[in-house]
């Protein structure tokens, strides 16, 4: 569940050393018998669990279906069905279907307040607090994961996939023309001139699926304001049309498009194609997510990869933009919630971590420890940054709807120069206005 705007809604990508405030959730149930200890495999009763997720492609389809045989060998009375569906179907048909009481047990989600958060709200989603005391997930989840599916004082799920944007480097490249990673945006600018003078491409940033401008505002947006900032605009009275939100549109999608930085006619070259020139030798760097570890060790054979965060901007603290991929929900309506918990618990287990990372590509909400996996450097390095760096927020899983469709086409006007970084910034304003009027931002 991975690329945005078609994923946008998917890539709920929303870490944060600091969590989000609460959601409104008004219709929320609760656990009917608050659990007290683990089940033991054998007395938990013959049922079928209905599973809805994503994982349908080779080979993490394989690889979920690994984890599912495990849990069943492991709880023998207990059956699980899976229907795979991609995300636009899911966001399409959930709400219904949970309200009707024919949707499934578990559902993988997007974990934004804009998704999970406006399920739990409906009351569609089970409270998951009791079940976080009965297997002590506190202890094993990480916190700020727990945050991102808690809404009104209440968690209701398990956020996964963890996942973080930055810039992927050709260290052949770096290496033949004396280049080294940048500590500063002055240094990156530097670089983007350098891999000109070269005759290469400095950054292969391609908008014209207009999603991936999403994430290079969230970089440079955290490290002008940091995660407080952007919390503030969240959750308190702060703005989009400050002086500061402003300043990192320019900086990105005017002075760097301006300084040669990205491909000639950014909007017409799509994020795949974009990709395609990194994997092939013909850009120095590419600005995206962690999500493409695996396609990078599949499509580079040519040269070594290296990353880096984007850097400091005015000696400002590095807050890479991060995020979850989807998230693990019990429905409200399951008539088996403690079957359901105990899936919940084998999914996010040490067990079921190795496949995560080594057969799913994605890095679970827990510590693993890497040592004897079969991992490339940069899924290890993916694995160890989730869990020591302090990170910033996605911000385009954390807004509703209409901030979105105005960042999709805002965007890559101003890259074009028909709009001023102010008139986006005062355009963002008021669809945020406009949001909140209608109900539709998520305190």
């Amino acid at each position: 569940m991975k690329k945005l705007f078609g994923l946008v809604m998917i890539l709920a990508f929303i870490i944060g050393m600091t969590g989000c405030k609460a959601t409104a959730t008004t219709n929320a149930p609760q656990a009917t018998t608050p659990p007290t200890a683990v089940p033991e495999p054998t007395k938990l009763e013959p049922v079928t669990l209905k599973l809805w997720t994503g994982f349908g492609e080779s080979p993490a389809n394989e690889g979920f279906e690994k984890i599912i045989k495990g849990f069943t060998e492991k709880f023998p009375n207990v059956t699980i069905t899976r229907e795979v569906m991609d995300a636009q179907s899911m966001q399409a048909v959930a709400k219904t279907a949970l309200a009707s009481g024919t949707g499934p047990d578990i559902i993988q989600y997007d974990t934004g307040p804009a998704s999970a958060g406006v399920l739990a709200n409906a009351g569609l989603l089970l409270p998951l607090d009791d079940y976080y005391n009965q297997y002590k997930w506190d202890d094993r989840i990480f916190t700020w994961t727990k945050a991102r599916t808690t809404f009104d004082g209440k968690v209701y799920g398990i956020g996964t996939e963890l996942e973080f944007y930055g810039t992927y480097y050709n260290i052949n490249l770096f290496d033949k023309l004396g280049l080294s990673v940048p500590k500063t945006y002055d240094d990156l600018l530097a670089l983007c001139q350098k891999g000109k003078d070269a005759g290469i491409i400095p950054i292969a940033f391609g908008d014209g699926d207009q999603w991936p401008a999403f994430h290079m505002f969230s970089l440079v947006t955290n490290n002008l304001i940091g995660v407080d900032g952007i919390n503030n605009i969240l959750h308190g009275d702060g703005r989009w049309d400050t002086p500061e939100i402003t300043k990192a549109i320019q900086l990105f999608f005017v002075d760097m498009n301006k300084a040669g930085c990205f491909i000639p006619d950014v909007n017409s070259v799509s994020y795949d194609d974009a990709n395609g020139l990194f994997y092939s030798g013909k850009a120095l760097m590419l600005m995206t997510g962690s999500w493409i570890i695996f396609e990078i060790a599949s499509n580079v054979t040519d040269f070594n990869t290296g990353w880096f965060y984007f850097p400091s901007i005015e000696g400002k603290p590095i807050y890479p933009p991060a995020g979850l991929g989807s998230g693990f929900f019990i429905t409200a309506k399951t008539p088996h919630p403690k079957e359901s918990a105990a899936f919940l618990d084998y999914l996010f287990s040490q067990e079921s971590a190795k496949i995560w990372l080594e057969e799913l590509g994605g890095v679970p909400p827990i510590k693993v420890d890497t040592t004897n996996l079969t991992l490339t450097p940069l899924m290890k390095f993916a694995v160890q940054a989730l869990q020591t760096q302090v990170m910033g927020l996605s911000i385009d899983v954390l807004v509703p709807l209409n901030f979105q469709n105005v960042m999709l086409d805002g965007f890559q006007a101003v890259l074009l120069g028909e709009k001023t970084p102010e008139q986006q910034a005062a355009d963002l304003e008021k669809a945020w206005e406009d949001a909140k009027a209608a109900g539709d931002v998520l305190k």
